[in-house]
């Protein structure tokens, strides 16, 4: 029994994805510490998911879509109220066994909020649900033969990319946000967002280190109850555990905003001039190197027929990874019979994409940046208004060796704002500067064959016999010297000898002199 040489490695397999579309049409009332609705301003909504319970081939995935109203009173007061819609979905995902976990993504692509009456919305949304399932598994490949020299080895050496850590985590941050002098004090927040800007992710020992800004706007009642606004960033960091090795990896690090809480607090005097914010962020980290593996391609033996079992089996190559950044600016007018402009409040962002092509060289990646502005008006029974735009985009980034026909590529990408300012031009007219980033992290899957075992048996003889002791030959094109020895039952060694060669590097046209080796049994 020959004794085999193995070399490991991880391997992240994706074993199934699915992805659905649900739809969500109810009414929901407006919770009777609130005013009536006399007009509906600004609607914000966002998928959360609560559980998913996997079974055999099928996830049944559970969550809510919180939205949030504001709205003018039939008192021309600004309120505004938080509700939320449940939904439960199955999701049918080949290969799924019980044990296996999911990773889930929502999108929301459309959401309408409209008043029924002063007391009843309705409430009809379209979003996506995206599950995946990957697994990590020990991959093993023979290197070689604990063997003698009378059993040649073919080996080559490939550049794999190897799984070192795989880690989901949630990173929780809280920031501490003083008003300035000239802003009064908070009574009520009446309407308030929270997104994240400009993400950065680093590798070091033993952690991923995380940053970004949260940018944070509120509408509040002051104390004196007149309508204020106040509308800042603020940065934060944080590290998450993760053990890799003492290689520095390659880091493919997503962080997907959470919920948050923003809540007036008081600061060192006793004022209501402070906020306090906590929010989550989903953190899905995995960390590559790139390892060298040899691997036993080929065997045979002077002494005995050896049968190879050969298994092929896909491993990842990268290709890249790219942070490609796109400058979207344009100048926007208001909708004829809008409110004017006074005085701009606060903007929101955000960036989906909608589609993603392979191009020569590189990933053709369409997308929209919808951009949302709350802006004072001078008109006393509507003091606030809204005003919302899509920007579409198309970026190129870059992949050298990128092909349009290629297969096998699975590509994971993050957009995200790194800047966004809504500049006032006049009542009616604003312009939009946004900086947009794309992070891309692209793999290509190839395939190569595995040893499994190697059966022994017998030579042959009267097929060994027949075969010439002495044979001329001429190299044929890209010949390997190795696959000359095996075919004439000799050695690489032997030839190079026999001929005098200094090199195994044989040329079209080389002429050969092969003598057949035969082992004593």
């Amino acid at each position: 029994m020959l004794e085999l040489k193995r070399q490991t490695f991880r391997q992240n397999l994706r074993k199934s994805s699915a992805f659905t579309q649900v739809t969500l049409d109810d009414d929901c009332i407006v919770k009777d510490n609130k005013p009536d609705i006399l007009k509906i301003i600004h609607t914000r909504g966002t998928v959360v998911f609560e559980d998913s319970k996997v079974s055999s081939q099928t996830v049944w995935v559970t969550g809510h879509l919180n939205f949030v109203v504001l709205y003018r009173s039939e008192d021309n007061r600004i309120e505004s109220f938080t509700d939320s819609v449940n939904f439960g979905e199955k999701l049918f995902m080949e290969d799924l066994e019980e044990s296996d976990s999911v990773r889930l993504k929502g999108k929301l692509e459309d959401l309408n909020i409209s008043a029924i009456n002063s007391r009843k919305v309705a409430v009809r949304a379209l979003f996506g649900i995206t599950a995946v399932c990957e697994k990590t598994v020990e991959e093993d490949v023979v290197s070689g033969l604990e063997a003698d020299d009378t059993f040649q080895q073919k080996k080559e050496t490939r550049q794999v990319l190897t799984l070192a850590a795989s880690k989901r985590d949630i990173l929780r941050i809280h920031n501490d946000i003083t008003l300035p002098q000239s802003s009064p004090n908070i009574h009520t927040i009446i309407y308030e967002n929270v997104d994240v800007r400009n993400l950065e992710s680093a590798c070091t020992t033993g952690q991923v280190q995380i940053r970004g800004e949260a940018h944070v706007s509120i509408l509040y009642r002051s104390t004196e109850d007149q309508m204020e606004w106040y509308e800042t960033m603020a940065p934060f960091s944080g590290a998450v555990d993760v053990e890799a090795g003492n290689g520095q990896p390659i880091s493919e690090i997503f962080c997907n905003p959470g919920e948050y809480e923003l809540v007036p607090a008081e600061d060192y005097d006793g004022e209501m001039r402070s906020l306090s914010l906590n929010q989550a962020l989903d953190v899905d980290i995995r960390l590559w190197e790139e390892k060298d593996v040899e691997i036993l391609s080929d065997v045979y033996s002077l002494s005995e027929k050896l049968n190879p079992q050969i298994k092929p089996i896909s491993v990842w190559k990268l290709l890249v990874k790219n942070e490609s950044k796109l400058r979207v600016a344009e100048q926007l007018s208001l909708e004829e019979g809008q409110e004017r402009i006074l005085q701009l409040c606060s903007c929101e962002g955000n960036v989906e994409l909608d589609s993603v092509e392979q191009v020569e060289n590189g990933l053709k990646v369409e997308g929209i940046l919808t951009v949302n502005i709350l802006y004072a008006t001078s008109d006393d029974h509507s003091p606030i208004a809204h005003a919302g735009e899509q920007l579409p985009f198309t970026q190129i980034i870059d992949v050298p060796g990128m092909k349009e026909e290629m297969t096998g590529i699975c590509c994971e990408l993050q957009p995200g704002i790194d800047q966004l300012a809504v500049n006032l031009m006049d009542s009616g007219r604003f312009e939009v500067k946004a900086a947009v980033s794309v992070t891309a992290f692209v793999l290509k899957e190839e395939y190569l064959d595995k040893i499994t075992e190697i059966r022994e048996e017998p030579l042959d003889a009267v097929e060994l016999l027949n075969q010439p002791g002495i044979t001329g030959y001429i190299v044929k094109k890209e010949e390997q010297l190795w696959d000359i020895a095996k075919r004439f039952h000799t050695t690489a060694g032997e030839i190079m000898e026999t001929n005098g060669l200094k090199s195994a590097s044989l040329q079209q046209g080389d002429k050969l002199v092969i003598v057949k080796r035969v082992c004593e049994s």
